[in-house]
């Protein structure tokens, strides 16, 4: 019967809720000690930047391979990123209870660089499971491929935060496959900028 055939839509879409599902678990495993979530976020690229394009492998064993190599840079670019949201955070915090001219300047100037951060970061760790380069590198690559595709970076970004919010205050199941299923939502829209830029597959 077809309905029983792998190849029938509802079963390959319970398959790849599967996949996401365990996705997501290495994900949230690998990022228990905080300064690792990096390496763990472009790990879960490199598997979801494949599944895109049905190039996946055996899909542990891949997560595993990318965490290992991107472990140095990817906890390097991780904590850069937290250090600077974490110091951005607590200046917008601290404005918020001042009414000064100079204070409401530097809580604008704060949102703007936070809301960089977010976009640069969205780029560099998908970017990382592309490319084997120096943290540095990585960044200043991640900083001028947003900038030049800036819309379709703020749609990736808005699908990761959309995600995670519905899981946060909607749906809370939804947290069990946000990772991985945002992963590969974003995996096709890296893919088209990877491909203008000679980085794809």
């Amino acid at each position: 019967m077809k309905f029983f055939s792998l190849e029938n839509p509802v079963w390959k879409f319970i398959g790849n809720l599967a996949d996401f599902f365990i996705l997501s678990c290495l994900w949230y495993l690998c990022s228990l000690p905080v300064v690792t979530a990096g390496a763990a976020a472009s790990a879960v690229y490199y598997v979801t930047l494949k599944m895109s394009r049905d190039q996946e492998g055996e899909l542990v064993r891949s997560f595993f391979k990318s965490f290992r190599q991107n472990l140095k840079p990817g906890c390097l670019l991780g904590v850069g990123y937290l250090a600077a949201t974490v110091v951005l955070g607590l200046d917008i915090v601290i404005c918020l209870q001042q009414s000064s001219v100079l204070a409401g300047a530097m809580f604008f100037t704060s949102v703007v660089l936070l809301a960089c951060a977010a976009l640069f970061a969205t780029m560099t760790f998908p970017l990382l499971a592309r490319c084997d380069n120096t943290p540095g590198a990585l960044f200043k690559m991640g900083v001028a491929l947003t900038l030049r595709n800036l819309l379709p970076v703020l749609s990736a970004l808005v699908v990761n935060v959309a995600f995670f919010a519905v899981g946060i205050f909607v749906f809370w199941p939804v947290l069990l496959v946000a990772p991985g299923l945002a992963a590969y939502c974003n995996a096709f829209i890296f893919n088209r900028i990877f491909d203008k830029y000679g980085l794809s597959l």
